[in-house]
């Protein structure tokens, strides 16, 4: 298989470091999401050079720094937010961080502005990525209030930005299946994050964070059939399972059942080398 896998912190926010460690290892992944928003590894006060050698003592890899928020509202702070998590990623050695665009439901902006608003903070964010061998990984968010739902108003943004070369795609199955995307640029991947969607029920747009689990039969998202597709175009990147159901981050049997879930995606979505042999 062409991908590896990995473990966002979302998967168990509650366990300590070296645990969340130990679970990524006993799941089989390859890596795992630290975030800045749970967990407590940045800005934690623990050195990152440790944060470091307990990934490599793991047998571990960083697979991505989430997340740079409201990429698409620039300011200062913005950009001194950007590079502290430049400065980590590469401390960490992570090869990309993940930018998420505003989500508000207040906002009004029309289309033009939001689009320009995404060429702005892209065009702020280049040069500090510059050189670092770090990556922008823009993430399209489905939810009501968005402010960048779909993914090719992100490639068009990047490609009025400049191009690719500090920049990638981060594609959320969800996120993608929620707001009902159906453009998809695999080629211009840099992370994918996947969970799955078992409740019966409501429309893909009544759903929230707290519906995201394992992938499993009956997913609703349909994300054996989008790694299916990702995976035919050559995607050779990380899967970073992010659930954010409270019943799968406290679930005494975690580790078992994320294993299973890998194995599941695994044994379901076919390498197109051995299809074509």
């Amino acid at each position: 298989m062409a991908f590896t896998f990995a473990l966002n912190r979302t998967c168990a926010p509650q366990l300590p470091w070296g645990e969340f460690l130990a679970l990524a290892r006993q799941t089989g992944a390859a890596g795992v999401e630290i975030r800045n928003d749970m967990g407590g590894e940045l800005g934690g006060g623990v050195p990152l050079a440790q944060i470091r050698a307990s990934l490599d003592a793991a047998g571990l890899r960083c697979a991505s720094l989430n997340a740079l928020q409201r990429f698409n509202d620039w300011s200062p702070a913005r950009a001194a937010e950007a590079q502290a998590l430049i400065a980590a990623a590469q401390a960490l050695g992570a090869p990309g961080i993940v930018l998420c665009p505003v989500v508000d439901p207040a906002l009004d902006w029309s289309p033009a502005e939001a689009q320009a608003r995404i060429c702005e903070g892209l065009a702020a964010l280049r040069p500090l990525f510059e050189g670092t061998g770090v990556k922008g990984l823009v993430e399209p968010l489905g939810m009501a209030g968005s402010t960048l739902k779909h993914q090719l108003m992100a490639v068009a943004a990047v490609e009025a930005s400049g191009g690719w070369r500090n920049f990638a795609l981060c594609h959320d199955t969800f996120q993608f299946w929620r707001c009902g995307d159906t453009q998809m640029f695999p080629e211009h991947f840099g992370m994918v994050h996947v969970s799955g969607i078992s409740r019966a029920g409501p429309a893909p747009e009544a759903l929230s964070e707290p519906d995201r689990g394992l992938i499993f039969p009956g997913d609703r998202a349909g994300n054996v059939a989008q790694l299916r597709r990702i995976l035919a175009a050559g995607y050779e990147g990380a899967v970073s399972f992010e659930p954010f159901a409270e019943e799968v981050q406290r679930d005494p049997r975690l580790a078992s059942h994320l294993a299973a879930s890998i194995d599941y995606v695994r044994l379901t979505v076919p390498d197109p080398a051995l299809a074509a042999s």
